[in-house]
């Protein structure tokens, strides 16, 4: 009986023991874990690379296409109507060399060939002279005289070599009677107006058999190939054109994702009072003849501007009012002066001296204090798995100590 009372009172010591030891363990852990809770919060953050490269600045514009080359076409004749391409309504293309108007010209024409004629006749009546006096002199008066065609626009008169030769050619009136027939070919071209180049009418119509008059506008025409936008640009943006290069242009419409590409060759140099800017005019070519790129269109442009070496490109909104941005530098907070050479649409161009190692920190912060302990988000998980595998640690060493302990007893 004595042996099993005392037997009874060494396993409730044991069990009592047992108890106390792992109370104390979980305690230990308790107060540990309490310290882990009292550490300071850190803040996620997200961060980039800073990159320092050469970049080609950008400058934004818009404008309204006009064309490069408008004619304003006024009769330079009397005369009925014979031929109106379209009868001259608006919009009507014309390709380059395609007649537009003709006017009666058969009186005209009549005068040319009575006057052709008289010039001929002048020339046959110094053959025979020449025939007798000089063969070189006739031959070359012979071979013009065949050339002669009174359907077709006359040569010019041989080279007068002496002053004998030109007694003769004034005497039979033949510099008169040759200038006389060229002036009435030039008034003879006046009667068909053709298109000088690719382009549209612009009119209110002028119908066959009309009669027309010196002077009466007749349609204005416009290149359609060769094309401007007068852009204008604030002087920060205008500064920053390289203007010793031929500017390189992007031109692009809100309507189509076609793009073209033109250059700038002249540029206002008087400041425009009342918007405080300059324009620079961009030409280029819509062969085409796209119809989002016609004249009267309103387009965007984006001029190739100067190179600027060694800088920074980063979004705006992360330099604050006293352009500063934050960095992240060692798992800390801190700010660094930036000067902002230029803006991008939402981006700053920027110059600075970073520490090395340095990380742009892309997150908003709200009261944000130099110094405080900042991590990335893979620093935070990798941060919470180890703590992680700590605990899972500390636990397993709980658990093998209180079996220890109860394998010992």
């Amino acid at each position: 009986m004595k042996y099993k009372k005392t037997m009874r009172v060494g396993i409730v010591v044991s069990i009592l023991a047992v108890g106390f030891l792992g109370m104390n363990l979980l305690g230990s852990a308790d107060k540990k874990s309490n310290k882990r809770e009292t550490k300071p919060d850190i803040r996620t953050v997200t961060v980039s690379d800073i990159e320092t490269k050469d970049i080609t600045l950008q400058i934004n514009g818009n404008g309204i296409i006009e064309s490069k080359r408008s004619l304003s076409i006024v009769s330079e004749v009397n005369g009925k109507v014979v031929f109106a391409k379209n009868d001259l309504k608006s919009g009507t293309f014309v390709r380059k060399g395609e007649t537009i108007v003709k006017v009666d010209s058969r009186e005209i024409s009549n005068e040319l060939m009575s006057l052709r004629s008289d010039l001929m006749n002048a020339v046959a009546s110094i053959l025979p002279e020449y025939k007798i006096e000089e063969d070189k002199a006739y031959e070359k008066w012979f071979n013009y005289f065949q050339n002669l065609d009174i359907n077709r626009e006359i040569d010019e008169l041989p080279e007068i070599v002496d002053a004998q030769e030109k007694i003769k050619v004034s005497s039979r009136n033949i510099f008169t009677k040759y200038f006389a027939v060229k002036n009435k070919e030039i008034k003879l071209a006046k009667y068909s107006i053709e298109a000088p180049f690719d382009g549209f009418i612009k009119s209110t119509g002028i119908l066959e058999n009309s009669f027309v008059s010196v002077g009466v506008p007749l349609f204005s025409f416009d290149d359609l190939n060769n094309l401007e936008i007068a852009v204008p640009l604030l002087v920060r943006d205008f500064n920053q054109v390289n203007f010793n290069k031929t500017p390189k242009v992007k031109i692009f419409s809100d309507f189509t994702d076609d793009v073209l590409i033109g250059k700038i060759l002249r540029r206002d140099n008087i400041l425009e009072r009342n918007s405080q800017s300059l324009n620079v005019y961009v030409t280029f070519t819509n062969s085409k003849l796209k119809s989002h790129f016609l004249p009267g269109n309103y387009v965007n442009v984006e001029i190739d501007g100067k190179i600027l070496s060694n800088v920074s490109s980063i979004p705006r909104n992360l330099v604050d009012n006293d352009d500063y941005v934050y960095v992240k530098e060692d798992g800390k907070l801190n700010r660094t002066h930036v000067d902002i050479l230029s803006v991008q649409k939402d981006q700053a161009i920027i110059t600075a001296e970073f520490a090395d190692g340095s990380e742009l920190v892309t997150t908003i912060l709200q009261k944000p204090v130099v110094g405080m302990a900042i991590q990335t988000l893979e620093e935070k998980e990798l941060n919470e798995k180890l703590e992680e595998e700590q605990s899972d640690s500390t636990n397993n060493n709980i658990e093998s100590n209180v079996e220890s302990i109860a394998l010992s007893n």
